[in-house]
This record gives C-alpha cells, sequence and structure tokens, in this order.
C-alpha cells in the first residue's frame, strides 16, 4: 500500500474524479427523467437517486468520495494492482453500492422487494449508475496505475471455483439470512416498525409486508442478495482471511458501502446537517433503520469469519 502523502494523493483523486462523474451523470439523469411520463417517475421524484449540483450535493458527493477512498483502502493493491482490479472496483461501486444496497431504493434488491417502484425506475437507475461507475473506474484505475504509480505485478486471488469447492458461497449465504432474520424481526418488534411504516414519509412508497406472500419474497430475496453479497465480497476474502481483525474490514465495507455509504444516504445526512433543514426528521428516521444495519452487519461480519476460519 502507499505511504501517507500518497495515500492522501489517492484520496484526493478518487474524491475529485468522484465528484465530477457524479455531476455529469446528475445532469444526464435528470434530462433523461424530464422526458419520462409521470406514472414512470414517481419513485424516482421521491427518492431522488440523482440532484443537481449545486454547491451543498457536490460538497456532499465530495465527502462520500472520500469516505469510499478510505472503506476501500486496505484492499488497495486487490484493486490497483489486481488483475481483474477494474471488475473488482466496478462490482463494489455499483454492486455493493446500489445492487446489493441496504436501502430500499430503486435499483436496489431491497428496493424491489419493499418498494412500489416499478420496473422501469429500477432499471433506468441501475444502467445509469452502472454507466457512472464503469466511467469512473476506468478513468480512475488509468489515473493511479499511470506514471510512477504504475506496477507490473498483478495480485492473483482464489479462483471462483475455489469458492464454490470450499462452501463459501453457501456459509456466507446461510448466515447473512439467518442474522438478517434474527436481527430484523428483534428490530421489527423493540424500534415500533408497524407504527413507523404507518406513519412516516420515508415508507409512503413501501408495499404492505402483513402477509405470507410479502413473507415469502422477503425471504427468498435476502437467499438472492446473500449470493449477489457473496460474490462482490469474494474478490477481498484473501485480505480478510489474513488479517487477524477481519471481520472488523468487512463490517466497514458492509456498513459503508452498503449502508450509510450508498447511493442516497449519505448526501440526504450531509445535506442535512450542514443546512439544518429537515435534521429532527431525519434523526428520527436514522433512529429507525441504522441501529438495525449495524447490530446485522457487525454480528454477521464476527459470526461468518469466525466460523469461516474454523471450517474451510
Amino acid at each position: 500500500m502507499p505511504g501517507i502523502p500518497k495515500l492522501l494523493s489517492y484520496i484526493g483523486r478518487f474524491s475529485l474524479l468522484h465528484v465530477i462523474i457524479y455531476s455529469l451523470f446528475a445532469y444526464l439523469f435528470l434530462s433523461i427523467l424530464n422526458i419520462f411520463p409521470e406514472a414512470w417517475k414517481i419513485a424516482l421524484e421521491f427518492f431522488e437517486p440523482y440532484r443537481y449540483p449545486a454547491p451543498l450535493v457536490i460538497l456532499s458527493q465530495f465527502i462520500r468520495g472520500i469516505l469510499i477512498a478510505i472503506i476501500i483502502y486496505p484492499f488497495y493493491e486487490t484493486i490497483v494492482k489486481g488483475k481483474h482490479g477494474l471488475v473488482v472496483l466496478f462490482a463494489t461501486l455499483w454492486g455493493l453500492g446500489l445492487l446489493a444496497s441496504v436501502e430500499p431504493m430503486p435499483g436496489s434488491i431491497e428496493g424491489m422487494i419493499y418498494t412500489q417502484a416499478s420496473f422501469i425506475e429500477h432499471l433506468t437507475v441501475l444502467i445509469v449508475v452502472a454507466i457512472q461507475s464503469l466511467m469512473f473506474c476506468i478513468i480512475f484505475l488509468h489515473w493511479e496505475r499511470s506514471g510512477n504509480i504504475r506496477e507490473s505485478v498483478h495480485i492473483q486471488g482464489l479462483q471462483l471455483k475455489d469458492a464454490l469447492k470450499r462452501g463459501y458461497i453457501k456459509r456466507f449465504t446461510l448466515i447473512h439470512i439467518i442474522t438478517y432474520w434474527i436481527i430484523g424481526m428483534a428490530f421489527y418488534q423493540l424500534q415500533g416498525y408497524e407504527e413507523a411504516l404507518a406513519t412516516m414519509e420515508v415508507f409512503e412508497l413501501y408495499r404492505p409486508l402483513e402477509s405470507f406472500f410479502m413473507v415469502a419474497v422477503v425471504f427468498f430475496g435476502q437467499i438472492v442478495r446473500g449470493i449477489i453479497l457473496a460474490l462482490l465480497i469474494y474478490p477481498f476474502y484473501i485480505t480478510l482471511r489474513e488479517q487477524q481483525h477481519g471481520w472488523l474490514l468487512l463490517f466497514g465495507l458492509l456498513w459503508f458501502i452498503t449502508g450509510i455509504g450508498s447511493v442516497f444516504f449519505t448526501p440526504e445526512l450531509l445535506g442535512s446537517i450542514i443546512t439544518g433543514e429537515g435534521l429532527g426528521e431525519l434523526l428520527h428516521e436514522l433512529r429507525i433503520g441504522v441501529p438495525e444495519i449495524t447490530a446485522q452487519m457487525l454480528l454477521f461480519s464476527w459470526v461468518f469469519c469466525k466460523y469461516d476460519r474454523r471450517n474451510s
């Protein structure tokens, strides 16, 4: 990994490029949104996956870029020097940051399960964020590998067939489902989710959850999400296993990239903190969701890493 000066330079490059690419795609996305019929953009206008790059939006995206750069720094060599670094970084930003995000928003598996966003809305966000993430990854890795930073060494990871043989995906998915349901059911009772779902604006576009059909959808949806998470995390598997506190790295990766640092959460939080507008309501909303995902990801990360070392 680079030293402190190179680390700071890397964070600067990452966050600056993140802001520039985001701003370009914000204009593109909102231009597309203007030509959509009203029925195609109800959820997109409600959740606002992109906002015009005003100074506050730019600042929030710059901070988000800094935080993402810090979170993925322990895996710098896997991404920058790895043979499949482009795929790994893209899978992290698009796969973990959107598709497998814990936020039930357009484009995420959780959003497909819990919200009434249409297929067109999910597809639009998935495509635009995919193109944005791919452009960022190509430019960033070319920039990072150029000049004096270029390395000829390729970090070789375990092959996917090894993961299948070792039962990695099975263990990951099973522990994900168990911890998801244990923590989910506990917090549903402790934090008054039933009242929150009925009264809070943030849950306005949620599906009714009190039915056997929705329970089945959530259960099988988490199987799919668990498998996808396992595949997306796998490029970091060696690093996680080699570190004594690898479970903390796994927690940081999951908690930030799929949770509070995902496509939607950080800009909303930073905007409210800086302006003070809607801060009280937002803090009330955070009390409903953040403790649950923090507890679930802490429990999952610790159990998975401990169990994995014993059984692989």
